[in-house]
Formats: structure tokens, C-alpha cells, sequence
């Protein structure tokens, strides 16, 4: 095995790392940085999660406010942020509790990616989230025009 360090090829370092657990080598395992590696997995689920909910949130409230402009990229993305929600959320349940703190961040960021796209003052916008989880990922749910 060519030992590679954590800090210099983590690719063959996890490699490694995986041959050593499957081998049952604890002995030689970088407990440290596979706890950390595990952690950070962790978080970054959490933010792939947020970024669909961001973009999901975006492209509905451009939706509402900017309905001259609505077109099939707008819906398709709508329809395919549903999608990854959906899977994320199957291959991840824990997260499932997170969301209400993943929601409110990912609106704040969905407004103001709304503002730059759209030119609309942040001041258009409703503060809080206007809809429930269940309102924005059910498929029929097309917000109205403002």
C-alpha cells in the first residue's frame, strides 16, 4: 500500500483507508481524519440539500413576481429541484429534521438571488418564507402572479 497522507492525496487516502477497515486493520486506521471525513460528508449533505431548496425557492419566487417571463426553463428547473428535494431527502431522512432551519436559510438566499435576477427591490419580496414545505414541493403548486 503506498500510504498516502491525509493532506496530500485524499482520494488514495480514503482508498486506503476503506481496504484497511474492509481488513479489518484498526490498528493502522487514521481514526482522526476519518471521523473528520464523516463529519464533513455529513455537512455537506445538509448543503446540497440547502442549494436545491435555494434554487427551488428562487425560481418560484421569480415565478410570482416576474410572471412575464415565466417559460419551460423556469418550470423544468422547478420541476427538477422537486426531483433532487425528493431523492435527497430518501437517500438522506435524517435531514429530515432539519429542515424548518434549512428553509428559512435557503429562502434568505433565494431572495437574494431573486433580487439580482430580477432587478426587484429585496423590498418586493415577502420577509419570511410564503409557503410551507408541502405547498412548494407538491407539483401542482404554481404560485400565483403578483
Amino acid at each position: 500500500m503506498s500510504t498516502a497522507t491525509y493532506d496530500q492525496d485524499l482520494y488514495t487516502w480514503a482508498l486506503e483507508q476503506a481496504a484497511l477497515l474492509r481488513a479489518r486493520k484498526f490498528d493502522q486506521i487514521d481514526l482522526e481524519h476519518i471521523i473528520e471525513e464523516i463529519e464533513d460528508m455529513s455537512k455537506s449533505e445538509k448543503r446540497a440539500l440547502q442549494s436545491f431548496l435555494e434554487t427551488l425557492l428562487m425560481h418560484l419566487l421569480k415565478w410570482q413576481y416576474q410572471s412575464a417571463y415565466q417559460g419551460n426553463s423556469w418550470k423544468f428547473t422547478i420541476i427538477e429541484q422537486r426531483e433532487r428535494i425528493i431523492e435527497h431527502l430518501q437517500d438522506n431522512p435524517g435531514l429530515k429534521s432539519k429542515l424548518p432551519d434549512l428553509i428559512i436559510r435557503a429562502y434568505n438566499y433565494a431572495v437574494k438571488g431573486a433580487v439580482r435576477e430580477t432587478g426587484l427591490p429585496v423590498i418586493h419580496f415577502p420577509a419570511d418564507c410564503p409557503w410551507t414545505f408541502e405547498e412548494f414541493m407538491n407539483p401542482d403548486f404554481w404560485p400565483e402572479s403578483s
